[in-house]
């Protein structure tokens, strides 16, 4: 059999050289193997479909699946997981405990990103703070002008704002123009040590393992997606990409 020609975009990782250098093969298929960053890989996919087999954003893949207009199939393959305690930087001048978060500004690249649904979701099962208790400012963690890379619809108790032209969150938590940050990336203001931003867990490791142990959750971020109209065309090849990346 012809081995089919496909594009692979994945990150870079331990878990995905096997697949990139050679030494794991997908059974089948030539890849044409990518290493892009996830930033990259999504919007790319997400906008335009231009990858055959590449990582994807759980929850973008959950929108759009949701909508019914996703262009990939999602392969269970978690090519990241990540308890997200990790996520969340405060100005610690303020931010003492979590309740602290409610009435306040908080800065995220975007509303739908992955890490912010799963840092969300702890805020509000485990420390009764909801999404409608923030003022959410949407923009650039260290460049300006990020946009959403699907449209979303946002209750209409949510309040959402997109950050003054030319800002950036990362300057506006070292400013003190917002009270906190939540996203996968690191502020460089928290890198350079700005003495009143820091994690709102200090002891971010013994809460992710409480958390663990409470709920048995190891938060997935990235899932394998397949184009839609490959596996409509081969049905085999879901599960020997599974295969190969298992």
């Amino acid at each position: 059999m012809t081995k089919l020609t496909l594009s692979v975009a994945v990150g870079e990782y331990d878990r995905t050289r096997a697949l990139t250098d050679g030494t794991v093969q997908i059974d089948g298929v030539a890849p044409v193997v990518m290493n892009l960053s996830p930033e990259e890989i999504f919007f790319r996919a997400f906008r335009t479909a231009e990858f055959d087999i590449c990582e994807l954003s759980l929850s973008s893949f959950c929108v759009k699946t949701a909508a019914g207009n996703c262009p990939y199939v999602g392969v269970p393959a978690f090519l990241s997981r990540a308890f997200r305690h990790t996520a969340i930087y405060v100005r610690s001048d303020r931010i003492k405990a979590p309740a602290d978060l409610k009435g306040k500004r908080v800065g995220i690249s975007e509303y739908q990103l992955t890490a912010n649904v799963w840092a969300r979701a702890l805020l509000e099962d485990d420390f009764g703070v909801k999404p409608s208790d923030i003022h959410w400012v949407r923009g650039g963690l260290e460049e300006a002008g990020r946009l959403e890379k699907i449209p979303i619809k946002l209750p209409a108790d949510v309040r959402l704002e997109d950050a003054p032209a030319g800002a950036t969150l990362s300057a506006m938590l070292g400013e003190g123009t917002i009270d906190a940050f939540i996203g996968p990336r690191v502020p460089s203001c928290f890198e350079r040590g700005h003495p009143h931003v820091g994690w709102l867990f200090p002891d971010a490791i013994s809460a992710a393992s409480d958390y663990y142990a409470r709920t048995s959750i190891f938060p997935v971020m990235h899932i394998v997606g397949i184009r839609r109209t490959l596996a409509d065309q081969h049905p085999w090849l879901p599960a020997t990409v599974l295969k190969a990346f298992e």
